[in-house]
Parts: structure tokens; C-alpha cells; sequence
């Protein structure tokens, strides 16, 4: 009987480099793979929710949710207030005028969409529980760093667009496919991309209801930063009827 011969050092030495070779290759695959699986599933979640700004649009003859809007004429746009309110345009200690997110917020009052759509699984952000509560009787996310991970076009127009703002009120009915609607976070700074994706790029809806990735934050229809006015301003009513500016920010 042949006596069984065991590894050789060599042998061994081979089989460990050949591991250290496969490793090296499947690492950055998988991690690949896993960073394409989450901006996909961000994708799906902004693709929810315009299909949920759709249904809005079609209850309300065309127009973008939104909440109280300030007299004018300039309307500077906020964020995050009134959440505790039952009633968002009723309640005195409802959202002030022009928020931005208590327009966003209205989708989780009226239409069937859920809490953790608003959130994009490359954040850091967790879904809304509403204090316990349900939207229902809510006005606004209870904590927009914590609960809310994208952007929404402002849609408060100051006084010097309002005269040619049809369009500018109106979802798919007359707002160009290449509008931008919303997009992953606003990074609150006049370059630069969201930080949900590493600051890659970020997922945006648009007005036809189509979402797509880009590499940086000029896109849309007039091939402008989509978070920030055509004037480069940040916290501010779009400078026209054309101009995508995404609110809020996340700094």
C-alpha cells in the first residue's frame, strides 16, 4: 500500500496565494455589487414617490402638494416646522409658510406611501414613527435630519414668477419630463453632490415620473445645479418658471 503523502510547504504556499488572488477580486466586486443594489433601491423609493405625487397631482387638478404660502412677494422657503399640528393649513401651530417639507409630508397624510420610502437606504437616516402616532394626524416629519433623506422642488414662488407660474404649480400635466421634481439630500453647498451616495451622485426624479443617476448636480431641463437657483442661491424661491431648486438641505 502506497503510504498517503501529505501537503507539500510549496503546495500550501500555492493554495494561500491563489486565496489571496480571489479575495483581492471578489472584495471590490461585492462591494460593488452592494453599493448598485442600494442606489437602485434609492431609485425605487424616488420612482414611489413620484408615482405618489401623481396621484396627488390627479385629486388636486394638477398641482404639487403644498401647504400655507406666505403673502409675498418674496417667499423664503423653510423646513421642518408644525409637526406636532393635526392640521397642516388649519392648525395655528400648523407649519409656518413656505415649508417645504410639510409640502413633501402631505404624500404620507393622503396617499398610500410609507415612512421608509423617504428614506434612502445609503443614508443615515431612519423612517419616520411619527411619535407613536400615525401620519394622519401629523404636519410634518418629526425630525427632518433623522427621517427624510431627499429633496423636493420649492414650491413656493415669490411674486416675480407668479405671473407665468401655470406650469411652474402643475405636475405632470404641463411640467416638462426633464424638470427636476426631487432628488437624494441637498448638500446644502453651491457645488458638490448629495452625501447619501459618498457624494457620487444622486438619484433624481423627474416630471415625467422617471428616475435617473447623475454623476453631479447639473441635470434637468435647463442643465443647471439642481440645488440652487439659476442665481446660485440656496434657501430661496426659484428664480423662474424653469429653474429645479430642491429644498431642504442637509447641513
Amino acid at each position: 500500500m502506497t503510504p498517503r503523502r501529505g501537503i507539500t510547504w510549496i503546495e500550501l504556499l500555492v493554495i494561500l496565494v491563489v486565496l489571496a488572488i480571489t479575495v483581492t477580486v471578489l472584495v471590490p466586486t461585492i462591494a460593488r455589487t452592494r453599493t448598485r443594489n442600494i442606489d437602485i433601491r434609492c431609485a425605487s423609493n424616488l420612482r414611489q414617490i413620484g408615482y405618489a405625487l401623481l396621484l396627488y397631482s390627479n385629486d388636486n387638478r394638477g398641482h404639487y402638494p403644498r401647504t400655507r404660502m406666505s403673502a409675498g412677494p418674496v417667499r423664503v422657503p423653510t423646513w421642518g416646522t408644525g409637526v406636532a399640528a393635526t392640521q397642516p393649513f388649519s392648525d395655528p401651530l400648523g407649519p409656518v409658510d413656505n415649508d417645504v417639507t410639510a409640502a413633501l409630508f402631505l404624500l404620507l397624510r393622503t396617499q398610500a406611501i410609507t415612512a421608509d420610502v423617504f428614506v434612502c437606504p445609503a443614508s443615515t437616516a431612519a423612517p419616520d414613527t411619527f411619535a407613536g402616532r400615525t401620519a394622519a394626524v401629523r404636519s410634518n416629519f418629526t425630525d427632518v435630519k433623522k427621517n427624510l433623506s431627499y429633496s423636493y422642488h420649492n414650491p413656493y414662488a415669490s411674486d416675480s414668477m407668479v405671473p407665468n407660474s401655470v406650469s411652474f404649480m402643475k405636475y405632470l400635466s404641463s411640467i416638462n419630463g426633464e424638470f427636476a421634481v426631487a432628488a437624494d439630500m441637498n448638500p446644502g453647498t453651491t457645488g458638490g453632490n448629495s452625501a447619501n451616495h459618498d457624494a457620487r451622485g444622486q438619484n433624481v426624479l423627474y416630471g415625467d415620473g422617471h428616475v435617473t443617476w447623475a454623476n453631479n448636480a447639473v441635470a434637468g431641463y435647463s442643465r443647471e445645479n439642481i440645488f440652487t437657483t439659476k442665481d446660485a442661491k440656496i434657501i430661496a424661491s426659484p428664480f423662474d418658471v424653469l429653474d429645479s431648486i430642491l429644498l431642504p438641505t442637509d447641513d
